[in-house]
């Protein structure tokens, strides 16, 4: 069946064509004039350059080949016929790999924590210890295992929405160190916690997630024999959320390069210790309407975020964006 502008499939078609005839546009469907953002009248009998602006897609159709172009916001896959183009939006699919590809970035940094965890626990209690000792990295690996089984579930198709209670950020505080504490030692980095004692309402497994991700961050990726330190404050602008600030002793970054951390596609090169730890820190954050931020300061680096200080009221929306 030929395709030409008076068949009436021709504008029904999904995928986008354009005729050609030598070098200019015979006719195009309403797909192709879609992907490409011209006006369909305006573009029949013009030379295809001049229509297109898009020298790929000319040498696509001159050299009879198959080609993979961004353009106009669009993926498009260009398929070259001996009368024209063949475009298909592929976007969609495109997306889903990118995806796909975020999901396993997130996963194995988030699995690696209590992983390792599990691993040095199971190599200490290859030693004659204590029986309290052996108590202790038992109990330590039973909480690694059961937060490891949550992040498990949460890949399940029912996610159970996040679990708020009251919560003491003293012990969360504490329990974060205690899991990084061979990390702490490998970089002999020392914690300074500078807060009142006080409650948060917030997910337990979740603003754990956080923590490590911070003071690991801050560990890691500052200088090593320095004191990471870790205070509070009211966030002035939302007086029912509290402000967690983790600080180090870092080279202050560009100011430009803060907000880029956040991102999960930076890439490693061009800022060091960039990956998907701050991203997960917002993605959770942004769940209870917590914000989050990073930020030079004497001598170093903040990085933190806010978070309720009591159930809040929340509206109908809210508990939406939460679900």
């Amino acid at each position: 069946m030929k395709l030409t502008k008076k068949n009436p499939v021709f504008d029904k078609l999904s995928e986008g064509i354009i005729l050609i005839d030598e070098g200019r546009v015979l006719s195009l469907n309403l797909a192709a004039a879609e992907f490409l953002d011209v006006d369909k009248a305006e573009a029949i009998g013009r030379r295809f350059i001049e229509v297109f602006r898009d020298h790929r897609l000319e040498q696509c159709y001159l050299n009879q080949e198959e080609m993979e172009i961004n353009t106009r916001g669009r993926q498009l896959m260009v398929i070259a016929i001996e009368d024209g183009l063949i475009l298909r939006d592929i976007s969609e699919i495109r997306d889903a790999q990118n995806n796909a590809r975020d999901l396993l970035s997130v996963l194995s940094h988030e699995l690696r924590t209590p992983v390792t965890g599990i691993k040095t626990t199971l190599e200490a209690l290859d030693y004659s210890l204590p029986i309290e000792q052996q108590q202790y990295f038992l109990k330590l690996m039973k909480l690694e295992t059961q937060r490891l089984a949550r992040l498990l579930e949460d890949l399940t198709v029912s996610v159970c929405p996040p679990v708020f209670r009251s919560l003491y950020l003293l012990e969360l505080v504490i329990r974060a160190k205690e899991i990084l504490k061979d990390r702490l030692k490998e970089h002999d980095i020392k914690l300074k916690l500078n807060f009142a004692k006080t409650t948060i309402w917030a997910d337990e497994d979740k603003i754990l997630q956080i923590l490590i991700n911070l003071i690991e961050n801050a560990a890691v990726h500052g200088p090593d024999h320095e004191t990471v330190t870790i205070k509070t404050s009211i966030d002035s602008k939302k007086p029912d959320y509290l402000r967690i600030l983790v600080q180090d002793c870092g080279e202050q970054l560009d100011i430009d390069e803060y907000e880029q951390l956040f991102s999960p596609h930076v890439s490693q090169k061009t800022i060091k210790g960039t990956g998907l730890g701050l991203y997960i820190v917002r993605s959770i954050a942004q769940r209870w309407q917590g914000e989050t931020w990073a930020k030079a300061i004497t001598n170093g680096n903040e990085f933190g975020f806010s978070v309720p200080l009591k159930k809040p009221e929340l509206s109908i929306q809210d508990l939406r964006l939460l679900a």
